[in-house]
């Protein structure tokens, strides 16, 4: 049974751009990526407020983003010492503030207040995490 906080008549305010991947080099992991179809869609870009560096791929499934620690960081350490690499979900939403209520309404906790992102030209994202350990990252513009 679903939990009556969840509303699945309440349309969610945002929209969903990529799923985030963890990996220790993203030259290795982009391999099987591009054997099923994927490209890179943009510039690998580092950002040293996350902690990582990354690209986006785009193919004939959702689009992903490849992220590797930068070198004085451990921000994806956790993830990969734990064999997690598909750990995030991104949504781009009107305003973080829309999508960090939609979660707390779900019991969401927010995990990484807002701070600008390079991937995204310095809009602000978000991290929250839902029951059942499912991480997303809430990326500020048009939803």
């Amino acid at each position: 049974m679903i939990a009556p906080d969840w509303n699945l008549d309440e349309a969610p305010p945002f929209v969903f751009h990529h799923i985030g991947y963890a990996c220790r080099a993203i030259d290795k992991a982009r391999v099987p990526f591009e054997a099923l179809g994927y490209r890179q869609e943009g510039e690998t870009f580092a950002d040293p407020i996350q902690g990582v560096a990354g690209c986006f791929l785009v193919g004939a499934g959702p689009r992903l983003e490849l992220l590797e620690n930068l070198s004085n960081s451990n921000t994806l350490t956790p993830w990969l010492d734990a064999g997690v690499s598909m750990y995030h979900f991104a949504y781009q939403v009107g305003r973080l503030d829309e999508g960090v209520e939609w979660a707390r309404k779900r019991r969401g906790k927010l995990m990484a207040p807002a701070a600008p992102a390079v991937a995204f030209d310095g809009r602000p994202i978000c991290f929250v995490m839902l029951p059942g350990r499912l991480l997303i990252e809430f990326i500020q513009g048009p939803a």
